[in-house]
């Protein structure tokens, strides 16, 4: 008989085992449809990310503070560093193209404008182009070599030189009208030579995050806005400080301070701390003197800051007195 019942023993120790185990580490059937639609929802997000985040199709991050003194134009930066070479925009292929700095769409445009029947009879005419700006055309000019044709005289090649590169920015001014910075709209900047589409929304969002221009230097931090176009739209730039937003460092918000360019996130969370901390004013010159702020920084910062009451004349915050005029 102890032979006959050893196997059925074995098989309820081996049924009550596997029942303990499923108790504990098993699911039942509301929990395995809970797990069914989870692994499902997971693929999807997965897919998704895949196909929107594949090479090609990654957004572009098209800051608004220059990093430094940027010699690239701003279309030019978003496709890398251009290599410039002679060229006859006659004939020059699309990858040519972008291999000069041009944008796709800059690109396509000059292939579809000589598709249409056009033809660059002279360096100067890459300016007809649209989306290629004066300061792009500058760039490009010397390197243009249109080869001759039936009414060419034979074996000249069209050269510019160096007063046509010159008078590309100058020679479709309009007459001289100055142009407040702070009061202008995106469709006022194109007016200016070397300033597009790109480089006007760029300024009006700069403009947004400064709290307005204190002056018409700045516009050289502007991501894409170099010291060339700078220097040849400077003369017609005026800027007013009525519209100037002011930050006071004892009342205004975290937010209000990260995200102005000459503070930002870190700066500001340790303004707060020490804010936090200090039972009189704060000023900028505290901050310089416990090193939260670079004296560089003060300088750059005060003409947005409204003094606290109590705050002593000698401090940063009225350095620069022009704004609180």
């Amino acid at each position: 008989m102890f032979y006959l019942n050893c196997p059925v023993s074995c098989c309820n120790i081996v049924k009550s085992f596997r029942k303990i185990i499923s108790g504990l580490i098993g699911f039942d059937r509301r929990e395995r449809r809970g797990s069914y639609i989870l692994s499902i929802l997971l693929l999807l997000l997965l897919l998704i990310r895949v196909i929107a985040l594949r090479p090609g199709n990654e957004p572009v991050n098209t800051d608004l503070i220059a990093p430094g003194n940027i010699s690239m134009q701003g279309e030019a930066a978003e496709t890398g560093e251009a290599l410039l070479f002679r060229f006859d925009p006659n004939t020059v292929s699309f990858d040519e193209l972008l291999r000069l700095g041009l944008t796709e769409r800059q690109a396509t445009t000059l292939i579809n404008y000589r598709s249409a029947g056009a033809r660059f009879e002279e360096p100067g005419d890459i300016r007809r182009v649209y989306g290629i700006d004066s300061a792009e055309a500058v760039q490009l000019m010397p390197w243009i070599s249109i080869k001759e044709t039936a009414d060419d005289p034979v074996g000249t090649e069209k050269i510019p030189s160096r007063q046509t590169i010159d008078s590309v920015v100058t020679a479709e001014e309009p007459p001289v009208l100055l142009l407040d910075i702070n009061l202008c709209s995106a469709a006022d900047l194109l007016l200016l030579p070397g300033i597009g589409p790109v480089l006007s929304e760029r300024i009006i969002k700069y403009r947004k995050l400064l709290g307005g221009f204190v002056a018409t230097g700045q516009l050289t931090e502007v991501y894409g806005l170099d010291s060339v176009v700078f220097s040849h739209i400077e003369e017609r730039l005026t800027v007013t400080f009525d519209s100037v937003g002011l930050l006071m460092l004892d009342s205004c918000s975290y937010s209000e301070m990260a995200r102005h360019p000459y503070i930002g996130p870190v700066s500001a969370g340790l303004i707060m701390k020490y804010r936090s901390l200090m039972g009189r004013p704060v000023t900028l010159g505290d901050l310089v003197s416990q090193h939260l702020l670079t004296h560089e920084q003060a300088i750059r910062f005060a003409p947005y800051i409204k003094p606290s009451e109590g705050v002593k004349r000698d401090d940063y915050e009225f350095i620069s007195t022009k704004v609180l005029k």
